[in-house]
């Protein structure tokens, strides 16, 4: 059971960075699904609620600064791998995500600090790379 719930995951993750990437927005349903899954298999309460809870306050301080900074897609979608994946490995994701970002968008796509990116393929990424680790 819990081989399917990581399947459906990391299927899940994929297509949220797919379509926020091709769209720029991360469609309600995989917050759901990522949090359904939650509950599946070795579900810890407390630890899901403290990753739900801690792990998107990084991404919404910066809101209170410049409104555009951070998508509401993107601060949705860490809370639902903060309650998968709980505190410490969600921790871990959206470190090696915001690495991969940082390395792929300022020095392969050359962009500037001011152009947005999609961040959900590299949460994805960073999600799935935690999983497996």
């Amino acid at each position: 059971m819990l081989a399917f719930k990581n399947l459906i995951f990391i299927l899940t993750l994929i297509y949220a960075g797919y379509i926020d990437y091709r769209k720029r927005i991360i469609p309600d349903k995989v917050h759901v699904i990522i949090i359904l899954l939650s509950l599946m298999a070795n579900f810890n309460p407390f630890r899901s609620i403290i990753g739900l809870l801690l792990l998107p306050i990084p991404f919404i301080i910066p809101i209170f600064f410049n409104e555009d900074s951070v998508g509401g897609g993107d601060i949705k979608i860490v809370g639902a791998i903060g309650f998968f994946l709980g505190l410490e490995r969600g921790m871990i994701a959206v470190i090696i995500g915001l690495a991969i970002a940082v390395v792929f968008s300022l020095f392969i796509l050359k962009k500037d600090r001011k152009d947005s990116f999609p961040f959900g393929p590299y949460i994805a990424i960073g999600s799935i790379v935690s999983l497996l680790i």
